[in-house]
């Protein structure tokens, strides 16, 4: 599912920028929703790939960390970005509908890139305090 995206994009000599899905901004049903949803912001950055909640909870990240973030990343725990400056971006598939169906996922290649450094772009939402990179994904169903 990923290699099939990334040898897309390969075609495309110039991506596309980064945005909201069809699906978002149909579940955006209210002008509370909408307004949210405006706030987000197409974003790139860089930074360690972790589990979210071995993070949180003990600190743990890194090469030392690894097979443990690979399974609980696997086994639905949330896959996060930490960036050299400590800031951490909660990992999501972009589109609404079918994350919300259980057809989008990044569990299996988040898993596979635990602990490594890697250079993301989707649509960022700083809500309630918390950092949220949405990556656009295919449906894996």
């Amino acid at each position: 599912m990923f290699f099939l995206a990334l040898a897309l994009l390969a075609q495309d000599p110039a991506p596309a920028k980064p945005a909201w899905s069809a699906t978002t901004y149909e579940a955006a049903a209210t002008e509370a929703n909408k307004k949210v949803l405006a706030e987000g912001k197409p974003l790139t950055v860089t930074g360690e790939i972790v589990d979210v909640s071995c993070y949180t909870q003990l600190g743990k990240r890194g090469d030392a960390h690894r097979d443990c973030g690979s399974k609980c990343v696997a086994e639905g725990a949330p896959a996060g970005l930490l960036t050299s400056g400590g800031t951490l971006y909660i990992l999501m598939p972009e589109p609404h509908h079918p994350r919300r169906d259980g057809k989008a996922s990044l569990a299996k290649y988040f898993s596979e890139h635990m602990a490594q450094t890697l250079t993301l772009s989707g649509m960022t939402s700083d809500h309630g305090g918390i950092h949220t990179l949405f990556v656009a994904v295919p449906p894996t169903r």
